[in-house]
């Protein structure tokens, strides 16, 4: 469920002996989105995907990209989904399209709507321009899907305009681009428009349009709970996120201090890029989904394990085994799939006991479908101690070796190997 725009243009009429081509919308797209871009350090942050029939560009770290396609007859369509950033951001992208009109020779048919291809803005700016009504639709999106929410009040870790991939545990109601959010405030914003409006301002990203103290401190709330690792920088692209979120910082504070960060997040960012990679664990308090376990799908599913949010993934063996890392801390598994011969699936137990030849289990456990041992492997040379634990269900083995400091107190890796999951695959 989500809120923007589609729209077709007039046919892009470039010159008689260059015709419209891929390539062309590519070169022209990029050098048009970046004049828009009133900062380099913005525009440095542009990024550019090609596909088949156009390109899609995105630079903020809460947007999915403004696409745009080349159609058989010349003319072109341009997509976005805006609810992910705001009102400004929306605002933002209806000057970049009227940037390509006005450079490109070529008009957007906002008024042909068509309803079965859905077509238009969905929010009316694009008419009327009007930013009140602009913003009122956004936070009439944020009522509705509060709304949705609160019919699973079961439920925890809900995310909203949040990318797919690994999410953490927040032990909360949802989480978003803009932090932690309460089911009581969610009750709040569903009961009331008045109250709907005013959380909207908190809960998108770019609320007013332009790149003032709004779009700064917007930007750097964003870096803070979804970009920053909260461990010392292990490699240029970590210190150049500390970076970027205090320099965001620093501008939104120069135009309005009441936007700048909390000091103490602002002092520990600062903390985290002078002293490096010393720094190897979160604080435990503050802000940041990275500071939080993440639930990773292996392989894409159906097994599951739960690591700490700052670890990185590797893929090795050409993306058969997988390596989570994270300081002195490492997480390394593999997946097998067996079937006998004709075609029947091996009991867990049993892959369970062939897993095991190597010696006795030290943990023994079941979750679900699952069962699971576990044994400790200490190696005094290299100051390390290894659980190898191995989780079985029919036909399939989850095979995992987990790694710590040889004097590290045993609970956290133990408690990875029970955080494995199995979500069998619908029929």
């Amino acid at each position: 469920m989500g809120i923007g725009f589609q729209v077709v243009s007039t046919p892009w009429k470039r010159r008689m002996w260059a015709k419209p081509s891929v390539p062309a919308l590519l070169r022209e797209f990029q050098r048009t989105y970046l004049e828009a871009l009133p900062e380099p350090v913005l525009r440095e942050r542009l990024q550019v995907w090609q596909g088949e029939h156009g390109a899609t560009l995105a630079w903020h770290p809460a947007e999915e990209g403004l696409s745009i396609e080349l159609l058989a007859d010349g003319s072109l369509l341009a997509s976005a989904r805006t609810n992910t950033v705001g009102p400004g951001y929306h605002a933002f992208l209806l000057d970049v399209l009227d940037r390509i009109a006005a450079q490109w020779g070529l008009r957007w048919l906002w008024d042909d709507v068509d309803d079965d291809a859905g077509y238009g803005d969905e929010t009316g700016y694009a008419n009327g321009r009007d930013l009140t009504r602009l913003q009122a639709e956004m936070a009439i999106w944020l009522r509705q899907v509060a709304g949705l929410l609160l019919q699973r009040r079961d439920a925890q870790d809900l995310f909203v305009s949040m990318p797919i991939g690994p999410m953490p545990r927040i032990g909360a109601f949802v989480g978003s681009p803009m932090g932690i959010w309460s089911e009581d405030r969610f009750e709040r914003i569903a009961a009331s428009e008045a109250e709907a409006l005013a959380a909207a301002s908190e809960f998108f990203p770019w609320w007013q349009p332009g790149f003032g103290a709004d779009f700064w401190s917007g930007l750097a709330r964003v870096g803070v709970w979804c970009d920053v690792n909260w461990v010392g920088p292990r490699d240029q692209a970590e210190r150049d996120v500390l970076r970027r979120v205090l320099d965001s910082d620093r501008r939104a504070t120069a135009i309005d201090p009441r936007r700048a960060l909390e000091p103490e997040v602002r002092d520990e960012l600062q903390w985290l890029l002078e002293r490096g990679a010393e720094i190897e664990l979160p604080q435990r308090e503050g802000p940041g989904y990275k500071r939080l376990p993440t639930r990773h799908a292996l392989y894409g599913g159906p097994w599951s394990v739960e690591v700490p949010g700052h670890f990185k993934e590797h893929e090795l063996n050409d993306g058969n085994n997988l390596q989570y890392v994270g300081d002195r801390r490492a997480v390394y598994v593999s997946s097998l799939s067996i079937a006998a011969a004709d075609g029947s699936l091996p009991p867990a137990a049993e892959l369970l006991e062939t897993a095991n030849r190597d010696g006795p289990a030290d943990l023994a456990w079941t979750q679900d479908e699952i069962v699971a041992t576990a044994r400790w492997e200490e190696d005094a040379q290299a100051w390390v101690r290894h659980l190898y634990a191995a989780c079985a269900v029919d036909g399939r083995v989850l095979l995992l070796t987990i790694s710590d400091e040889l004097d590290a107190p045993r609970e956290w890796a133990e408690a990875v190997a029970r955080s494995v999951r199995w979500a069998s695959p619908a029929e």
